[in-house]
């Protein structure tokens, strides 16, 4: 990170120079290259600018050389000889001002700050334009309806983080506008922030801000934090954030959740020191969404009180562990991830309210017959293909909500009809892919449910039938399989004939041992055995 010393540090390096110009029918702009430590940056200035900014310069400091800027001229002033020439003198104007600086040992006037850009990219330059926007602004912030967040750059907060740590005084210029304590007393008391890194370079700079370190434990009342971009292992005080924060919201910076959760710690101690880490226990919404997590690992369980979580936008394949430990969780956003299996779900989420498990990878929802306590349920873009897929769902009482948008089921004739008849009775209450029922649907599908217990209802009385009739009457040792057959074709035939459906499991019984010593009927003659 850029950081100006007032005295010549060891290791410091400073370097400022014109790397090339543009010239076009007007004017001519010059590119100006600053290294400091070991970012550089570039600015572009022409001739008037810099005129303008050596009369403020001036004025600010009358020990500067007056004649240091090279003179303007009037005419012939776009010829390549001219230009090239003044490019050296202006390289030697800009070159003989750093060196003036550095051996007088003096801060960097403002007017210096604002024309080389140093108040975006060098420590004290960036703290001091926001300890001035704070001192004009911050009490409107905080006092602001509603709950729109504050944003800081974590440029910005490395900046406050490093300087902090010089042995310098809070104001460092001559306007208590720039005080670095208006910025602190602002962080101390802001209750919503988010801060928003990039992975490309900052402006003109080399800066990343997406890997840069800072501190958050500045924050004292924060309830709301949005970290997007950024390098969580580069994160310090991030303890001090469980006492305040309710809504925690991490984006684009996450390949597991013990790099937020646990903080300082790598993995959770044994039971037998769980004393060494604290829960986030105020932490009732948990946003997750649009990282890098392939699975959930145990460190999920120190977010306890989280009542809403969204881990939607990651890599989430089969692994959904540790939700069980959630016992407060209600509502849980699954999108956009790898999911095609959730046949353990009712262990892990039974009191969920609302789930959304909308582009994955599904074919079945067996796993979310017994979510009782469902009342919205998204399964829009998976790959479901029949209704025999979703029929668990007729089983969840409190459905109100249910959402199948592109599967391929919804290409099944008479689609949204035979959706409602899984729910029976129940039909009229539910909607389906936002849509209500109407009266016809609500009509056909009670037909479709009605045929469809009918049938359940035969296959039941078919079943026992079966049973009652491959059940022997008479104490047996030992029957085999051959002599059952031959002596109850009739029976078997005659059932099979009015439930065909059932004909398969008949067929299927297997070679038995029968032990009836209890029964009080007796078997035909001819079944007996006679030895």
């Amino acid at each position: 990170m850029a950081l100006w010393f007032t005295s010549p540090q060891l290791g410091n390096r400073r370097d400022i120079q014109i790397t090339n110009f543009q010239t076009n029918q007007k004017y001519t702009e010059y590119t100006i290259d600053i290294c400091l430590d070991d970012i550089r940056w570039q600015v572009k200035k022409r001739y008037s600018e810099f005129a303008d900014f050596h009369e403020e310069l001036i004025k600010h400091i009358p020990t500067i050389d007056v004649k240091s800027l090279p003179p303007k001229k009037l005419l012939n002033n776009n010829s390549p000889d001219f230009i090239h020439r003044r490019r050296l003198a202006l390289d030697n104007y800009l070159k003989y001002l750093f060196q003036f600086f550095t051996i007088n040992s003096l801060q960097l006037p403002e007017c210096f700050v604002n024309f080389l850009d140093f108040h975006l990219y060098e420590v004290h330059g960036i703290v001091r334009k926001l300890a001035e926007e704070l001192f004009l602004s911050g009490d409107k912030i905080l006092s602001a309806p509603g709950k729109k967040p504050f944003s800081i750059s974590p440029l910005q907060m490395h900046a406050i983080t490093r300087r902090i740590k010089l042995a310098e005084p809070p104001c460092d210029s001559n306007d208590p506008a720039k005080d670095l304590s208006h910025i602190l007393d602002f962080l101390c008391h802001v209750k919503y922030v988010q801060i928003i890194g990039s992975p490309d370079n900052f402006g003109t700079s080399t800066i990343k801000t997406q890997f840069l370190s800072f501190d958050v434990s500045f924050f004292k009342s924060v309830e709301e934090l949005i970290l997007d971009c950024v390098q969580t292992s580069q994160i310090t005080g991030i303890d001090n954030l469980k006492k305040t924060v309710r809504h925690l919201s991490i984006h684009r910076s996450l390949t597991s959740i013990r790099e937020i959760a646990l903080s300082s710690l790598t993995e959770i101690p044994p039971s037998s020191n769980e004393w060494l880490i604290s829960t986030w226990k105020f932490v009732t919404h948990l946003d997750l969404s649009k990282n890098s997590l392939h699975s959930l690992d145990e460190s999920l369980k120190l977010f306890c009180k989280t009542e809403s979580l969204d881990l939607s936008y990651n890599l989430l394949e089969t692994s959904i562990d540790h939700l069980q430990h959630l016992h407060f969780l209600q509502n849980l956003n699954l999108s956009n991830n790898r999911l095609h299996d959730v046949s353990d779900f009712n262990a892990r989420v039974g009191n969920i309210r609302s789930l959304d498990l909308s582009f994955n990878e599904l074919i079945t929802t067996d796993g979310l017959s017994r979510l009782y306590s469902l009342i919205t349920l998204n399964l829009t873009s998976n790959k479901l293909d029949s209704i025999k897929n979703i029929e668990s769902l007729g089983s969840l009482p409190c459905l109100e909500n249910l959402w199948l948008k592109n599967n391929p089921l919804t290409r099944i004739v008479d689609y949204r009809i035979r959706v409602f008849a899984v729910f029976y009775n129940r039909a009229k209450d539910v909607w389906l892919d936002g849509q209500m029922p109407d009266q016809r649907e609500i009509d056909r599908a009670a037909v479709i449910s009605a045929m469809s217990r009918a049938k359940q209802n035969e296959a039941a009385q078919a079943t026992m039938l079966v049973r009652k009739a491959l059940s022997p009457t008479k104490p047996i040792s030992l029957l085999s399989s051959s002599l059952l057959r031959q002596t109850s074709t009739n029976t078997i035939n005659n059932i099979a004939s009015s439930c065909p459906s059932n004909l398969s499991i008949i067929e299927k019984q297997p070679d038995v041992v029968l032990d009836t010593t209890g029964s009080n009927n007796t078997l035909p003659t001819e079944m007996t055995d006679t030895n």
